[in-house]
């Protein structure tokens, strides 16, 4: 009788030792901490892919961005920093934000608006217009997949 209130006892605080694991898990991944990885193209362009991380750590500019743009059979690399002006959480892991580029030489100083949609971690969504309406950043299209496993197949860019 003794070894079946044993046995249920160790069971219980294993059960409670694993169940805490899980829910300090889904605590590091909410809204207070997180860094997500996004697959994107730039102004509609399927050729100049990117890898855009939006992250709430230690990075001085929560918003990172580096390009690939295969141009005569070279991929030329660009990094860019955006600097977050208004950042509003439209629901868990839904982030509405406004930023600017820092040092983009095409058109620095320009605002964004858009949202980052990263409840399904998978399948993160992302768009970003600029001041004219047009979508500078969106998710990797389908063409943009195949150029990316033509031209750069070893870089992960993220979901």
């Amino acid at each position: 009788m003794k070894t079946i209130y044993l046995r249920s006892l160790i069971f219980l605080l294993l059960f409670l030792f694993l169940t805490t694991q899980a829910w300090t898990a889904n605590v590091l991944n909410s809204d207070s901490d997180f860094s997500v990885k996004i697959a994107v193209t730039i102004n509609g362009d399927d050729h100049i892919m990117g890898k855009l991380e939006y992250s709430n750590q230690s990075p001085q500019y929560p918003l990172q961005l580096v390009t690939f743009n295969p141009v005569g059979g070279l991929i030329q690399v660009e990094p860019y920093l955006f600097k977050i002006i208004e950042r509003t959480i439209i629901s868990k892991n839904v982030h509405r934000i406004k930023c600017t580029s820092i040092n983009d030489k095409y058109g620095a100083g320009s605002l964004l608006v858009g949202t980052i949609d990263f409840q399904d971690e998978l399948k993160p969504k992302v768009r970003l217009v600029n001041e004219g309406g047009y979508t500078y950043l969106g998710n990797l299209t389908e063409k943009g997949k195949e150029i990316h496993k033509k031209y750069i197949p070893n870089i992960w860019l993220g979901h």
